[in-house]
């Protein structure tokens, strides 16, 4: 069975032909061999295929994890396409019948992004066949369980060589390419979309001529390209010799690609060309995205000079396309004096790009150069006899992964790890910002890389950036110290230690042992940098700027949460070292920092600096501190001081500052406590009669306006001011404030001595004094003193006459006795006449509201015989109003109006309109009633035998106060008609008062 199929591939075990049959090994991984601690390392691939598949393999691609070969013998050329991740059916197809019995020979195979289009270039095997070159399109479908492989030749591109396919990854999808580039053998570029339809809907447009007539020029690359978040695209095409670029923005909603073409077609520019020469007879073109991403990060361009290795542009506006420019050299110039052989095994058939190597497969071996340093990292030898001839080596541009496949074996070259020493790499070379961010992973990398960096900047002169970088190294603390102490400037030696302390009180100490080890790190590290600042702040000959500077980063330092809680628990330390440098400041405000706000004023004010000390009084909580040393403060800065006492508010008790406010040697400050007085009582609301009295004697003695104007806001209420009136009394009158005198007799009803005083100097206050007692004859009694002191010795009528008008309660005849008597009574005649018509117009209306009365009299006495007289006739056939059944059967009421009611339907129709109270009440007398009437019967019962005088006298208070209570019973049912008040007085009433109750009575 073995001599009956020949070209069975040795690298494709057979297996039987069953529905079973999957693409993959047993353990669903394609490769079988474990990984190695390399960052390249070959596994072959074992798949498993019918067994009726024979033949060489001829080609492979893969893309998105969908491996497809050609295997090929002189009976059949035949199609495979596995899914590598997962075992399902494998799609095959024969291509025989499209290869004109083998007149063609596949070129070239093309894989889209998807996976799912094909495109198979083929030519004749010679140009004696008769035959014209074109291509097949092969599109897959598959489902859980089989692939179906349509195969179709595209017969309007006769004559053409397909040699580059550009894939459209923004338009196209499973179902169709898209709009596509063909790149062919004589340097034509084309444009086509191809569907499993048939092929009259294919059109063919040539976008551009690169050959220029020339029968071969093939291009050898071809990729679109679209720049992120943006419509510009970009067509890299290269030839043996040439690169070029062609570069255009569409519209979004446009899908052919023959406007990027046709400013260069139309010659308004020219693509960007840039030529190697070579003796090779062809190139390839290259690029490396991340996994999943449409848009390369990287090309390569394998040429005459070796490889060209650069980055994409992503910039939408720019017209650089293809930036950098870093040659790979593979001494090709060497090869070409070598033999055919020699050159073969020199000359690299195929390479791929990773994001930091080159991977070059060569005829004998496979080789990886690094990017960055052109260093050999990789070789692997190729045993022809073993595994075949390798043809090519492939990557997969949607997950990374490598293929070498030869005409035997097919291989998986896994990458592992491949930036491991590219920190390295960029360290070694300089370029320490990348080197820092590729041995981030890594702290002993990292480490190096900051202790090199380090050591450069250090070198250079650039200390500060230096001790930024010595910091996060594990470098010994004392050998970077020594290197920066000998330096004249002492700040990259305080950065130094300061972050080398930010990273001391951000890292955990677990152990006691460790802890207080830790704890003695960062005291000697925060001291040293105490030191290090009040050197710097109390450096001679410097001016006030560098002071300020450095102050000020000293403050913050010193606020910073571990740096403030180290000084409080080593405040001795501190505060002799700032001792040593005799910095007051500094020293007063760390006493600030740490609380000992007390030692900080004591000094202050040793010093006589008042100012900082009532600074420093504020800065702190502690209101005694306000009491002992306030009073020191008054005597020198008044206002300052009062507005400190001010500011504090509620806090403070006024009672204690008492102490305080008595400092009022000076005028200052004398207005400085009537300020502080006047804010505790009408802003604190301070009730203590201590504190009104003071500002009361204040005002008294040196300001009186002030006075009545504090006395008019406390009241006339005797009970509710807050000073002691008596004092208040004392000390106006001690200060002749005449005024306020008045003010405070009236307080204490001392009207005749408040009048008397007012006479003294203020008629008019006199008068409004006269004018405030409610005793009609206590004023009257006043107003006569005011006549008598304003008429008596003058004989002035119109004064007399004036005060009549002023006061209601003086008559003509009171003032005379105060004329003299040879006064003429002319003088009184027109106040006299008035007096006697007053009194007429007064007895007149005296007797008219007599007459009134006699006759309203009379008027209810008529009213009051009518109504004994009243009478109301009852009928045997009346009824009553409400229930109309015949009124006598019941008991009933009768009202004037004609209206009559049975008792009990009265009380029905009333109750809902009495109120609470009144319904409240009647409820009660009704079991009043009911509780008499039970006794009643009880006596009667008890004695029905013997009656006594005692018992007659009982029956008779029993029945007098049933009588009563009945009487309050009606008084409340029937005060008044039904329908002629009542309803009347409740018209405006809602029917419902609870509508709550009666929605759930409803329901």
């Amino acid at each position: 069975m073995a001599q009956a199929m020949p070209n069975q591939p040795k690298f494709l075990p057979r297996m039987a032909n069953t529905s079973n049959s999957y693409v993959a090994t047993a353990s669903g991984n394609p490769f079988d061999v474990e990984e190695e601690d390399e960052i390249f390392s070959k596994h072959k691939m074992v798949l498993r295929v019918p067994t009726d598949c024979t033949g060489d393999l001829m080609h492979l691609t893969v893309s998105k994890n969908w491996l497809v070969c050609l295997l090929g013998s002189p009976e059949r050329t035949t199609l495979l396409r596995f899914f590598l991740p997962r075992a399902i059916p494998p799609g095959e197809v024969a291509l025989e019948r499209y290869l004109s019995g083998s007149g063609y020979k596949i070129t070239k195979i093309f894989l889209d992004h998807t996976g799912h289009h094909l495109v198979i270039s083929v030519v004749p095997k010679s140009a004696s066949a008769g035959l014209s070159a074109d291509f097949l399109y092969v599109h897959s479908t598959e489902s859980s369980t089989a692939q179906q492989l349509k195969v179709r030749r595209i017969e309007k591109f006769k004559d053409h060589e397909i040699t580059a396919v550009a894939f459209n990854p923004y338009h196209g999808n499973e179902t169709t390419t898209g709009p596509i580039l063909l790149g062919t053998s004589r340097g034509l570029v084309f444009e086509t979309e191809l569907s499993p339809t048939s092929d009259s809907h294919t059109q063919r447009k040539q976008l551009y001529d690169l050959g220029l007539g020339r029968p071969k020029y093939p291009i050898t690359g071809l990729r679109l390209l679209r720049v992120p978040n943006s419509s510009r695209y970009i067509v890299v095409v290269t030839s043996p010799e040439c690169i070029y670029t062609f570069q255009e923005t569409l519209k979004p909603e446009e899908r052919t690609l023959q406007p990027i073409f046709a400013g260069y077609v139309n010659g308004v520019q020219e693509p960007h060309c840039e030529e190697r020469k070579t003796d090779l007879t062809y190139s390839q073109l290259r690029f490396f995205a991340p996994p999943n991403s449409k848009y390369p990060k990287q090309w390569a361009w394998l040429c005459g000079a070796g490889i060209r290795v650069g980055e994409l542009s992503i910039d939408a506006s720019g017209s650089a396309t293809l930036l950098g420019d870093t040659l790979i050299s593979l001494d090709f110039e060497k090869a070409k004096h070598l033999s055919y052989e020699e050159r073969r095994l020199n000359v690299p058939k195929a390479f791929v790009l990773t994001e930091y190597h080159a991977v070059l497969l060569y005829a004998d071996h496979i080789r990886a150069v690094c990017l960055l340093n052109q260093e050999l990292v990789y070789h692997e030898p190729l045993d022809e006899a073993r595994v075949g001839k390798p043809l090519s080596i492939e990557r997969d541009d949607i997950t990374g992964s490598i293929y070498v496949y030869t005409v035997k074996a097919v291989f998986n070259l896994r990458v592992t790890n491949e930036e491991r020493n590219v920190w390295r790499i960029y360290l070694d070379k300089g370029q320490y910002e990348l080197a820092t961010a590729h041995a981030a992973e890594v702290p002993e990398h990292l480490d190096l890389v900051l202790a090199q960096r380090a050591d450069a900047a250090f070198s250079e002169g650039s200390y500060e950036v230096a001790a930024d970088y010595y910091a996060e190294t594990a470098k010994s603390f004392e050998e970077v110290c020594l290197k920066f102490m000998v330096l004249p400037d002492k700040r990259p030696i305080i950065n130094y230690v300061k972050k080398r302390l930010s990273r001391l009180t951000t890292m955990p100490a677990d152990m006691e042992a460790m802890e207080e080890e830790h704890a003695t790190a960062i005291k000697a590290l925060v001291v040293w940098l105490v030191d290090l600042y009040l050197i710097q702040i109390n450096m001679p000959d410097q001016n006030e700027d560098w002071r300020q500077a450095w102050q000020s980063e000293y403050d913050e330092f010193m606020r910073e949460p571990p740096i403030l809680a180290c000084t409080t628990r080593n405040s001795a330390a501190v505060q002799q070292l700032i001792a040593e440098h005799a910095d007051p400041h500094n020293m007063a405000q760390f006493a600030i920092a740490i609380g000992d706000y007390e030692e900080v004023v004591e000094q202050q004010l040793k010093a006589e600096r008042y100012a900082e000390a009532l600074q420093t009084l504020g800065k702190q909580r502690d209101m005694q501190l306000y009491y002992k040393y306030a009073p020191v403060l008054m005597e020198k800065l008044p206002k300052p001081t009062i507005d400190a006492l001010i500011a504090q508010g509620a806090n403070l008790e006024v009672e204690k500052l008492v102490p305080t406010l008595i400092v009022i040697d000076t005028r200052e400050q004398r207005e400085q406590t009537i300020r502080y007085l006047e804010f505790a009582i009408y802003k604190l609301n301070t009730t203590n009669d201590a504190i009104h009295n003071f500002l009361l004697h204040l005002y008294a003695q040196h300001e009186p306006k002030l006075l009545m104007k504090y006395l008019e806001i406390q009241g006339r209420d005797e009970s509710l001011v807050h000073y002691d009136i008596h004092y208040a009394l004392k000390v106006c009158t001690d200060l002749d404030v005449k005024e306020a005198c008045v003010f405070l007799q009236c307080i204490l009803r001392m009207w005749i001595s408040a009048v008397d005083l007012a006479l003294k100097f203020d008629m008019k206050l006199a008068k409004e004094t006269a004018s405030r007692p409610t005793d009609s004859r206590m004023r009257r009694k006043l107003w006569l003193r005011i006549a008598y002191h304003d008429i008596k010795g003058t004989n002035d009528v119109k004064k007399a006459l004036n005060l009549l008008k002023e006061c209601d309660l003086l008559r003509i005849e009171d003032l005379l006795p105060f004329f003299s008597d040879f006064e003429k009574i002319d003088n009184f005649k027109e106040a006299i006449c008035d007096a006697l018509k007053d009194y007429n117009q007064r007895i007149q209306e005296l007797q008219r509201e007599m007459a009134e009365t006699q006759e309203q009299s009379d008027r209810v006495g008529k009213e009051l015989q009518q109504l004994r007289e009243h009478k109301i006739r009852i009928d045997a056939q009346d009824t009553c109003s409400i229930c109309e059944i015949m009124l006598p059967i019941r008991p009933f009421f009768a009202f004037i109006c004609g209206h009559k009611f049975h008792s009990d339907c009265l009380e029905k129709q009333v109750m809902p309109l009495l109120n609470k109270e009144r319904s409240r009440r009647l409820g009660i007398l009704k079991q009043q009633l009911e509780a008499e009437m039970q006794t009643q019967s009880q006596v009667q019962s008890a004695t029905a035998v013997t009656a006594t005088a005692t018992s007659a006298t009982t029956s008779v208070d029993q029945q007098r106060k049933r009588s009563e209570i009945k009487t309050e019973i009606e008084d409340i049912l029937a005060s008044d008609c039904l329908y002629c008040s009542m309803f009347i007085e409740t018209i405006d009433q809602p029917f419902v008062d609870d509508w709550e109750q009666v929605n759930v009575e409803w329901e």
